[in-house]
């Protein structure tokens, strides 16, 4: 493998020196990230890996030229089992103990990100497809076992399918992003694609809890984020107060019932999250029972 790692470093290394090959350890519990390494060379550092499903697509159709809130892409190689990329190294925190200073640093980049590419047509079929995205969503309703939940997820459907569409991270947990000085850089891209506008925000705020949890987040953090991204973002381009309310409710409803989906098809209902996920959702889908919570 490290004959290989050489190799591939030789056709897209952007300094001299022998390079260092490490494999990458999962910051949120230690495991080995699967075909990713730290990579040393000439006194810089690097991440080499090995690129998923619509990621090489992402970087070179949304971030060439880089963009602040992305890692820069320094070279891509084609191996047999894969295209690697050569992606730049950033030092400093994940979300997963939330601060303001790393809230403010996150809500701005990805404010800025999705300013950047609101309702740009132009890249609707880079990444990751809106219809490949609504059709995994869709199949979640089929495992969701209570009326009241499938009333309301049918419900977010609908939003999902009519709310503006900029450039989403589908999978922007917490972990997912490195803040950096003044900048927060958002990385494993694989699932980034053109999507309806609350889902990378909803993703964000919606797993964190004030203690006793693998996200910690309070609820006046999670509002903070809300009224901010609504102020950098969303009211820039007409969205109403009311119409983000909605829609940011139907998001976060949403993802409360991705826990409920996974043990209810997988036979795992005894798993530890599927019952206060499970009992979440419906604290929630009462509340849009009762009309669009206010957030902001």
């Amino acid at each position: 493998m490290d004959g290989m790692l050489a190799d591939i470093w030789s056709g897209v290394a952007p300094v001299a020196g022998e390079p260092v090959f490490s494999p990458r350890l999962r910051e949120e519990d230690g495991s080995v990230y699967e075909g990713v390494w730290d990579v040393s060379a000439g006194g810089a550092r690097f991440i080499l890996k090995r690129a998923k499903p619509h990621e090489a697509e992402v970087y070179r159709g949304f971030f060439a030229p880089p963009r602040r809130y992305a890692p820069k892409l320094f070279g891509s190689a084609v191996r047999a089992d894969g295209e690697y990329l050569l992606l730049e190294y950033i030092e400093g925190e994940n979300l997963q103990r939330c601060t303001r200073r790393k809230l403010d640093a996150a809500i701005g980049s990805l404010a800025q990100m999705q300013n950047d590419f609101w309702q740009d047509a132009s890249r609707a079929e880079i990444g990751l497809s809106f219809a490949e995205s609504f059709a995994q969503r869709k199949k979640r309703r089929d495992f969701l076992g209570s009326a009241l939940l499938e009333k309301h997820y049918d419900e977010y459907l609908a939003l999902y399918e009519r709310l503006p569409r900029t450039l989403c991270h589908d999978d922007l947990l917490p972990f997912n992003l490195i803040v950096s000085g003044g900048r927060a850089v958002f990385i494993d891209w694989e699932d980034g694609g053109m999507l309806p506008y609350p889902a990378s925000l909803a993703r964000l705020v919606a797993h964190g809890r004030s203690r006793g949890a693998f996200f910690r987040m309070t609820p006046a953090q999670r509002g903070y984020a809300l009224a901010r991204y609504y102020d950098a973002c969303a009211a820039c381009h007409a969205v109403t107060r009311g119409a983000f309310n909605e829609a940011i409710a139907g998001f976060l409803f949403a993802e409360l019932c991705e826990w409920v989906f996974v043990g209810n098809r997988s036979g795992k209902a005894d798993c530890p999250y599927y019952a206060p996920y499970f009992r979440a959702a419906l604290r929630m889908a009462r509340r849009l029972e009762e009309g669009v919570p206010e957030f902001i």
